[in-house]
């Protein structure tokens, strides 16, 4: 410390005075803030709209692909719904015959 004894012309470290010891120091002071913040939340930005354009091109080929398959999943539906029923389909199908 200098002769003085005022706090403002220490040569103390303040981390050392409040207790962070020599260690912590060291590591702010090789921590420094890119001076370009900024650009890197724009190419944060850019990246998301990439990764979103290439999901929704892959998307719209699958969409696509399911479009063009569309015909092998048209046909006549299950009537399981109109069998289980009481007095569904097939009800309705052994009366037809009765008569």
């Amino acid at each position: 410390m200098n002769s003085n004894g005022s706090p403002a012309h220490s040569s103390v470290s303040t981390t050392a005075v409040v207790g962070g010891g020599g260690s912590s120091s060291s590591a702010l002071e090789d921590f420094h803030f890119p001076s370009d913040l900024i650009s890197i939340q724009d190419r944060k930005d850019e990246a998301m709209l990439a990764l979103k354009a290439d999901l929704a091109a892959s998307l719209n080929k699958v969409v696509s692909s399911l479009d063009e398959d569309n015909w092998k999943f048209e046909g006549p539906r299950s009537r399981i719904n109109l069998v289980s029923r009481p007095g569904g389909f097939l009800n309705k199908k052994i009366e037809a015959t009765k008569k």
